[in-house]
């Protein structure tokens, strides 16, 4: 397996082992050999996305905090995209996360991501609203 992570944030080496552990175990499964890259990075409203040109998936640090099932759910899901070269979500798209993750799981797993980002949404404008 062929992978680079790199992060700005201090919680870095905290899921460094973990983004690499889940990597080491999709990347051979989807069949995708060639380098991709982790750029791990706080994003108010963003949960991860990846370039397809470059190969690099953009995780939101603050959602893997949440735990591995969501980390592994966020890593299959950009995986998927870079294995197919698509940024759409089509049958097929469905059809290989869900050999990973049941459906009932991945619905489960995206509503923490959007409480997720709700919460620090909602702190940030609570910040920005004390500071006025």
């Amino acid at each position: 397996m062929n992978s680079q992570i790199t992060s700005r944030e201090k919680s870095y080496n905290n899921h460094k082992d973990l983004v690499e552990k889940i990597l080491a175990e999709y990347m051979p499964q989807l069949g995708i050999n060639s380098e991709v890259k982790v750029k791990l990075r706080n994003y108010k409203t963003r949960s991860a996305f990846c370039n397809l040109k470059t190969n690099t998936i953009y995780l939101n640090t603050a959602l893997l905090d949440l735990g591995e099932e969501v980390a592994r759910y966020l890593l299959l899901h950009e995986l998927i995209h870079i294995k197919q070269g698509k940024r759409y979500h089509n049958d097929e798209f469905y059809k290989l996360l869900y050999k990973f993750i049941p459906p009932e799981k991945v619905k489960i797993i995206q509503g923490q991501i959007i409480g997720e980002l709700y919460n620090n949404g909602t702190k940030t404008k609570q910040k920005h609203l004390r500071n006025i």
